[in-house]
């Protein structure tokens, strides 16, 4: 089987990063890029120095590590962005996590096997490890084709990522009919607000710029159809999201094992993408009724306790 490059985005989360190495243990990956931001005072230098330890002292099989490490801080946009310029400078394809997206056992085999088939698709930016569809929405497929690439865990190849020119990102005076003619009133609502302040500089992080660059080129991403990694990093200590309750819409956990059957053509599916939006995007923007939020709170405190 295909065994990729892993790219891991840590900085200041030990136990997130050690742990995120732990489930790499079953899979022994032969290459680990370890991609590090620096301390944003004298305070954060010890906690981002065990961390890296953390994230070294926890890969307990023969594999290459590169380090990529920052002394002072760049910040998330220009540590992400310029981390995977390096891997991918020397990687032709990688799988990239975060400290807290821990993937499930059936990730890594999943990100291989597509990485492989589409490794000459122009038309496939990625794959995503996430799957923000409702458990109600039908498919006859292992995974689909969707204008979103999840960050939570995905792969990419080099030649996508080093067609990105950040220099020259803008977004569209048209907004995003520019580049989705037949959105609906609410999509263009959240998506021109979340662009105004990424390019006003109120929101100052890579994904939605990356996002963006590929629609921009008509690229789609392959998705699975159960979710596959989830996001243990919400709380007082991350970066964006620090409320531990946000519904993020994931629903679908069962497992996903070859075959992977795919849909016959390879263009994003519009039904899906908008399921995805009402059951993820608006849903993180708080639009649910109360009971909603309340039973989505519960459920994820009783996961946490499950899980520990």
């Amino acid at each position: 089987m295909n065994n990729p490059a892993i790219g891991l985005l840590v900085y200041r989360r030990p136990k997130l990063a050690s742990g995120l190495v732990h489930s790499l243990v079953p899979h022994r990956p032969k290459v680990i890029w370890i991609i590090a931001d620096g301390p944003k005072n004298e305070g954060e230098a010890g906690i981002c120095r065990e961390t890296r330890q953390a994230v070294e002292g926890a890969i307990s099989w023969p594999c290459r590590v590169r380090k990529v490490y920052s002394e002072k801080n760049l910040g998330l946009r220009e540590r992400v962005e310029t981390g995977l310029d390096a891997l991918f400078f020397e990687e032709k394809e990688a799988v990239i996590l975060e400290d807290d997206c821990h993937p499930t056992g059936d990730f890594l085999p999943f990100c291989a096997e597509m990485l492989a088939r589409y490794r000459e698709n122009p038309k496939v930016a990625g794959i995503a490890g996430n799957c923000f569809l409702s458990r109600h929405a039908t498919l006859s497929s292992s995974y689909f084709y969707s204008r979103f690439l999840h960050i939570w865990g995905w792969a990419t190849w080099s030649r996508v990522w080093r067609e990105y020119d950040r220099a020259s990102w803008a977004w569209p005076t048209e907004g995003i009919t520019r580049y989705f003619p037949q959105s609906r009133p609410d999509e263009i609502r959240y998506w021109n607000l979340v662009y105004s302040r990424v390019a006003s500089g109120q929101i100052d992080t890579w994904d939605y710029r990356w996002t963006s660059h590929l629609w921009s080129r008509g690229l789609c991403a392959v998705v699975p159809a159960q979710n596959l990694v989830w996001n243990r990093g919400f709380g007082a200590t991350a970066t964006n999201t620090r409320d531990e309750d946000v519904e993020v819409g994931i629903e679908r956990e069962l497992p996903l094992r070859p075959p992977y059957v795919g849909p016959s053509s390879v263009h994003p599916d519009e039904r899906l993408d908008r399921m995805i939006f009402e059951n993820h995007f608006l849903r993180t923007e708080g639009k649910k009724s109360l009971w909603g939020r309340l039973r989505a709170g519960l459920r994820k405190k009783l996961f946490r306790l499950w899980a520990r």
